[in-house]
């Protein structure tokens, strides 16, 4: 039987004395695009991406800035090329050049001495997402040599889109996979009323060709909306109308929809009694408590308090009117589909809010219909059956929640954390900066014996460790990789370009003979080629011509709904959840309502107030840079004129503190303070502020950052599901002259 696997070639012709190579970014940037190198003399000279013309029905996978900004990274003068150890204080940055037997033979004592000393527990995995594919995904070579090594705490919880990962599971099931949970960006189309909730593809991307098939679908008639405490990229140029709303508020103002919907008679009935488990006392489980549905809490006969859109206008600063009139489109405008970003659920209760947007398209018949959605803005079919590196058990069986690390590093064993950390591991990684409370983290490292680094520069994070081991880019290896979050179905050959820069070495590799020198003998029990061919084989069966082409397009899913097979046959395909159906009131939450020791979980989405911090007044939001992949790309001069690093404050907001447009500005809280310029902008809701995640921080003599990294502003905490609470943080602003005034005067009080 003949492929049904298009294999494609997505480049243009080599000039003379040029080869052009296939690959795809290997960072975890929101896309998967075609980048393509033209090679002359070993050097990336150029960047070009698919030259095709974008059509819906085979769309070419065109790059972003990011992507053609790849040749000024993998050329950048400050690329690491030899194996560095530390020589001066720990973040000083202070390194002498060492041979790579140096380098190894130090890290593998250090591994087996702390290992010995203190137990496996007291090394942690630092390693993260910014080298990402099936095999030199420098998580998963790290992870699988610790593993092997006997163990390792792990931060294991996602960065972005724990509160989405927990909602999905407690609403759709065990085996429900976020990425997969959505819809294909093909579907948008069929949708009549498209409401974009904290979620922005113009900025962050959200798969390739996202914003393209948005555009086709307001082309063909969809009315599209965005909720958000900006105006983003994504509605200035799409939405028809944009609603501004406090950030870490948006259950309150999907809970006060739930009302309106409910209480006007406009939720499809039939829908929940055949699919939905806990919208009113009759679906409820047998011993869940009296009053115990959400229609119930809704209506407020659990607590007194009816959720009107009156109630939640109070809390999330968005008009009454509007929450009704939103409601009403969202059940009547059919199909709707409601897709709901990360950044509402990066909050203290992030995970109500993605409970409370899955409640809605239930109580709508929106799930598992074409045109409808789940509330998820993930895609529909997953990775294809493209495997990666296996990694084994974590034998320690040592987790901690990503966002608690410097909490982690501060109190160890006397906080209740599995060990007292003694080194850490960090490839393709720069945590430091992006986890929250950059200022606890750098002052708790001082108690590490021992860190090790992976990467391509000297980040913030490679600044603190004793050895830095310089690794190649994915422009310098052989991989694979498949869409971003699902979204498309395809998969890339990562053709290797060029040589290695200097003495650069792929993660795996580096692993590979770390793991010789600690006597574990089947780490790299495979080649490259071997592994590459076993990674892929139940999806691509040509490898040859795939590796050659570099693109392999896979059958269009039968369905680009996620849920449609369980809607359609609930007795052949039940959810995998207890009750075998959408689960508004979740069996597992009830049943275990702390299940991380974080803090309970109600079983139905509910509104959580955030504790208020009263002296910054102002609310934080950290979005994403179109010229970064978080803080991947932060040292490219050039690439870095595509989107500006400044705080974005309110006209209103700005004249109280006297902060003009332009004006270096002091952003501050309890935890630290940052310096930026100001953006003043009625882009933004009054209240609230706004700086791009992923600068990199440079502290000053005080310990203030220089740069505008948010990180120095954000809490170590975490949500009851693990998630991080970016967006639940109250700051202020002044401007530089009145820091410097301050200053001056203490300086004059204490001479």
């Amino acid at each position: 039987m003949a492929s049904r696997i298009l294999y494609e070639a997505p480049r243009v012709h080599a000039a003379p004395g040029e080869s052009v190579v296939t690959s795809t970014c290997g960072h975890n940037c929101g896309g998967r695009c075609v980048v393509n190198a033209h090679v002359r003399d070993g050097r990336i000279v150029k960047i070009s991406t698919d030259p095709r013309k974008w059509t819906p029905e085979v769309p070419p996978l065109h790059a972003c800035v990011r992507g053609f900004g790849q040749a000024e990274r993998v050329n950048h003068p400050d690329r690491l090329r030899h194996p560095l150890r530390r020589t001066g204080p720990r973040g000083a940055g202070q390194f002498e050049r060492i041979t790579w037997d140096e380098a190894l033979d130090e890290v593998a004592s250090q591994l087996r001495r702390v290992r010995d000393t203190y137990g496996p527990a007291a090394i942690l995995d630092c390693s993260r997402t910014g080298s990402l594919s099936m095999l030199h995904n420098g998580r998963a070579v790290v992870q699988r040599l610790l593993h092997k090594l006997g163990g390792c705490t792990e931060l294991w919880s996602n960065v972005s889109a724990e509160a989405e990962v927990f909602g999905v599971k407690m609403t759709y099931g065990a085996k429900a996979d976020y990425k997969s949970a959505g819809r294909e960006p093909s579907d948008y189309v069929n949708s009549r009323l498209i409401i974009m909730w904290g979620w922005s593809p113009g900025d962050g991307t959200f798969g390739t060709g996202t914003l393209q098939y948005l555009k086709l679908a307001k082309k063909h008639g969809a009315r599209i909306v965005c909720v958000d405490p900006r105006v983003t990229r994504t509605s200035y140029e799409l939405a028809d109308e944009h609603v501004f709303i406090r950030p870490s508020t948006d259950a309150a103002a999907l809970i006060a929809m739930a009302y309106v919907i409910a209480s006007e008679g406009l939720h499809d009935q039939a829908f929940l009694d055949r699919h939905v488990l806990g919208f009113d006392e009759a679906h409820l489980p047998p011993g869940a408590p009296a009053g115990a549905s959400y229609r119930s809490y809704v209506f407020g006969l659990a607590d007194g308090v009816r959720k009107t859109p009156e109630w939640a206008a109070a809390i999330t600063g968005v008009p009454a009117e509007t929450i009704r009139r939103l409601a009403i489109e969202y059940a009547t405008m059919k199909p709707a589909a409601l897709q709901c970003g990360y950044a509402p659920g990066r909050t203290a209760h992030g995970e109500q809010f993605h409970r409370a947007a899955y409640a809605l398209a239930a109580m709508t018949g929106s799930v598992g219909t074409p045109g409808g959605n789940s509330g998820v803005s993930n895609g529909a079919t997953g990775r294809g059956g493209i495997k990666s590196l296996p990694v084994g058990a974590n034998p320690a069986a040592a987790r901690v929640a990503t966002p608690m690390l410097a909490d982690l590093l501060e109190r160890g064993r006397a906080g209740g954390y599995p060990a007292d950390i003694k080194l850490i591991y960090s490839a393709a990684g720069d945590l430091f900066n992006q986890l929250p409370n950059v200022a606890k983290t750098v002052a708790a490292v001082s108690g590490v014996e021992f860190m090790v680094v992976h990467d391509h520069f000297i980040t913030p994070t490679a600044r603190y460790a004793d050895i830095v081991l310089p690794a190649t880019t994915f422009w310098e290896r052989n991989d694979v990789h498949t869409p971003w979050a699902g979204a498309g179905h395809y998969v890339i050959f990562m053709r290797q370009a060029i040589p290695p820069v200097g003495e650069c070495r792929n993660d795996f590799d580096i692993c590979a003979e770390l793991a010789r020198r600690l006597g574990i003998d089947d780490y790299a029990d495979r080649t490259e080629e071997q592994w590459l061919r076993e990674l892929t084989r139940d999806t691509i069966d040509d490898f040859d011509t795939f590796r050659e082409r570099g693109l392999a397009r896979l059958p269009v899913p039968d369905d680009a709904v996620a849920f449609a097979r369980e809607i359609r046959d609930p007795v052949r395909h039940p959810f995998t959840t207890p009750s075998g159906k959408i689960e508004i009131y979740s069996m597992a939450i009830a049943t275990n309502p702390d299940p991380y020791g974080l803090g309970a979980i109600p079983p139905i989405p509910t509104w959580i107030p955030d504790e208020a911090e009263g002296l910054y007044p102002l609310r934080l939001v950290s979005p994403k840079s179109r010229a970064r992949t978080h803080s991947i790309h932060d040292n490219q001069p050039i690439l870095m004129r595509a989107d500006h690093d400044e705080v974005w404050i309110h006209p209103a907001d700005a004249a109280v503190r006297r902060v003009t447009a332009g004006q270096r500005v002091r952003v501050f809280n309890g935890r630290g303070a940052t310096v930026t310029r100001a953006r003043v902008t009625d882009r933004i809701a009054p209240g609230v502020v706004s700086i791009k995640e992923g600068v990199w921080f440079a502290l000053d003599e005080t310990g203030a950052d220089t740069r505008g990294c948010s990180n120095m502003l954000t809490a170590d905490r975490a949500s009851p599901a693990a998630a991080a609470t970016f967006n639940t943080c109250f700051v202020d602003i002044e401007t530089a002259s009145e820091t410097e005034e301050r200053h001056d005067s203490l300086g004059a009080r204490r001479a």
